[in-house]
């Protein structure tokens, strides 16, 4: 089998380039990283580069992105080792959460990874992300897609960004990293989550780019934020996130009407918390626990990304609302802890 590495640019900071009208993605990134790593390229595998069409700034990422980039792989999937995903910073959670759950167990290693600083720009972060990743993509199969920033290999449906200029921007608060890599220093060989792995399947199904909403709770939430997802014929989940351990505010009946009506319509809801660190309990507290009595789903510690790309993947499996209802606690790629 060759090893061989493919590097899937979809644009991003790490690849940019100053124009007129400031940063933006910009097309020649292979020779870039040539003239960039120069001689350390001798110690990483070889690669190519695969430019999505058009490049893509990760603030205008949708869901029908996530579908591009799975095609992309899927289709060269025999022909590579293991895949390295170059995306912005600004999504690349929600990305790599979709990506996870789309992939699944998958036989080769897939890493996402960016940077705050374009490559080949003074003080760029690009270089040592992109060169640690290569030299990890093929030590050994993880079996699920990972995210590799500052230092460390994380699993990719459990990252989150919580800086926007610092260059430990993503970080996981509820799951340990799965590798850690100081420069100058030899990647030591990666241990599989799974068993067994597979090749991914050619993507018969589409997302529903407005099939899933966000709803942030805080004091005085007026009735207009969430009315709306009422009367939105194409509108099938909200996500809420909720105060501390999965908390809203249960004297406010508007929004206890609210919850109620998006049962009535079969129409799901989920809750995750505002908190990096830590997860929902529904009953924990009387404020949480009608949501339970409601049917809302526990989002425990998952993160929102992914519990965003997770409800638009089951949504995507044609499941009704009693399937989901009955399959959402499952832990599909690691997304929530188990014990």
């Amino acid at each position: 089998m060759t090893t061989k590495t493919l590097v899937i640019y979809t644009g991003g900071t790490i690849g940019m380039m100053q124009t007129d009208e400031g940063l933006a993605p910009s097309s020649g990134l292979q020779s870039r990283i040539v003239e960039i790593l120069g001689d350390r390229l001798s110690d990483l595998p070889e690669f190519d580069v695969l430019e999505l069409s058009p490049l893509i700034d990760s603030s205008n990422i949708t869901p029908a992105n996530w579908s591009q980039i799975y095609d992309t792989l899927q289709q060269q999937w025999h022909l590579y080792s293991g895949f390295i995903v170059l995306h912005g910073t600004d999504t690349l959670a929600y990305s790599a959460a979709a990506l996870s759950f789309m992939l699944g167990r998958c036989d080769k290693n897939v890493i996402f990874t960016g940077s705050q600083i374009p490559l080949g720009m003074k003080n760029s972060d690009a270089d040592t992300n992109l060169e640690s990743a290569m030299k990890l993509v093929n030590q050994g199969v993880v079996g699920m897609v990972t995210v590799f920033f500052r230092h460390h290999l994380l699993q990719g449906a459990r990252v989150t960004k919580f800086s926007s200029n610092d260059f430990s921007a993503f970080l996981s608060f509820n799951a340990d990293p799965i590798a850690e890599l100081l420069p100058d220093t030899q990647a030591s060989e990666l241990v599989p989550f799974y068993d067994k792995t597979r090749s991914p399947e050619p993507r018969t199904r589409n997302f529903s780019n407005d099939g899933v909403g966000v709803l942030t709770i805080h004091p005085g939430l007026p009735n207009y934020a969430y009315a709306g997802f009422l009367s939105a014929s194409n509108c099938q989940a909200v996500i809420l996130q909720t105060y501390g351990a999965g908390n809203i505010a249960s004297q406010d009946t508007q929004f206890v009407d609210f919850i109620a009506d998006m049962q009535k319509q079969g129409k799901l809801v989920i809750n995750v918390t505002q908190c990096s660190h830590g997860g929902t309990s529904q009953g924990t507290y009387a404020a949480g626990s009608l949501l339970s009595r409601y049917g809302v789903l526990d989002g425990q510690d998952i993160t929102l990304e992914a519990a965003f790309a997770k409800i638009h993947w089951l949504l995507m499996q044609q499941l009704n609302y009693d399937d989901i209802q009955k399959c959402w606690a499952q832990a599909i790629v690691h997304e929530v802890s188990t014990t």
